[in-house]
């Protein structure tokens, strides 16, 4: 067998559709050694990325899928990043409202959670309504109605960031070497930082998924098909994809490699999974979320969304989540 027929049988890539493909029956769970390997290489935030309702793993992570905040050294100082108000006062942020990836971050920091505490009971529901939807609203309202607060789309916060106008705004990996190119040193990275949230500082958190390998059940060789998964999420495998494409490694070991640790990429992504996050679900049920989400950051974008309605909103909102 040809190993790129190997790979197409066997081997199947979980990017957030763990759930997906679990009912479709297309993904072995782990055990023995393997279920060993995922529990000791890596955080307890990289294994909820892979763990199903049945309280089974059933992927190897190899790497962090999260965003993170870049911003421009030469306009905000080390003091001002972990609070979105000082930022503020340094230049523009933009930031994608209209994002359901992104919007998020500000229900999780009003202490929001999404089919309970690890994202796999469905029965828990989404849990946006209420006191957390409101303060979570608020916090927004009160970023757009300052003028330095923009809503980012159709890449306006990375050409700011590239040319200048704009002080910082929120991506990932993906937009780093552009970035380093226009910006040089004077790029930097970090977790998000707090908002101001009901008279008090709230951390905005961000999804922690994760990009990881799984097998397929039907594999002929089962144990091959393992084993191979199991080196492609190795501490060696890891740190050579890193040297050779700058992917950060999701082995916990590796964050003190001298070469991860220098990576202003590397290190915002790795503590954004550490503190600056919330288990993005895998679930089937997750499906139907990313579309009301969405519509509420465009809500709140074009002023739909006020101070007058806020309750009104939220309570739409909660009842489209939740089947209401």
């Amino acid at each position: 067998m040809k190993f790129r027929d190997f790979l197409k049988e066997n081997i199947v890539r979980l990017d957030g559709g763990m759930g997906t493909l679990l009912q479709a029956g297309a993904l072995a769970k782990l055990g023995g050694a393997y279920l060993e390997q995922v529990q000791n290489d890596v955080s307890a935030t990289y294994v909820n990325t892979v763990t199903s309702t049945d309280g089974n793993v059933y992927g190897f992570p190899v790497a962090p899928n999260t965003w993170f905040m870049y911003y421009n050294k030469a306009l905000v100082g080390d003091a001002d990043l972990t609070s979105m108000e000082s930022i503020l006062e340094k230049g523009i942020v933009a930031f994608e409202l209209k994002n359901s990836w992104y919007l998020p971050s500000f229900f999780f920091a009003a202490g929001g959670t999404l089919f309970g505490e690890t994202g796999t009971d469905a029965a828990a529901g989404v849990n946006f309504g209420g006191e957390i939807g409101v303060n979570a609203t608020n916090a927004v309202l009160d970023l757009l109605a300052n003028p330095n607060f923009k809503v980012d789309g159709d890449g306006f916060g990375n050409a700011g960031l590239k040319d200048g106008t704009v002080a910082a705004y929120f991506s990932g990996s993906w937009d780093y070497a552009g970035l380093y190119e226009a910006l040089g040193e004077n790029l930097g990275a970090v977790a998000a930082p707090t908002v101001m949230m009901n008279g008090a500082p709230a951390q905005l958190k961000a999804y922690a998924g994760s990009k990881a390998v799984g097998v397929n059940p039907n594999a002929k060789n089962m144990k091959a098909a393992m084993q191979f998964a199991a080196f492609l999420a190795s501490a060696d495998s890891q740190l050579l994809r890193f040297q050779l494409r700058n992917i950060t490694p999701a082995v916990t070991a590796l964050a003190e490699n001298p070469e991860v640790a220098a990576s202003i990429v590397a290190v915002a992504e790795s503590n954004t999974m550490a503190y600056a996050s919330v288990a993005q679900p895998t679930i089937a049920e997750m499906n139907p979320v990313w579309g009301p989400v969405g519509t509420f950051g465009t809500n709140l974008a074009d002023g739909t969304v006020t101070r007058e309605n806020v309750q009104e909103m939220v309570d739409l909102l909660d009842g489209q989540l939740n089947g209401g």
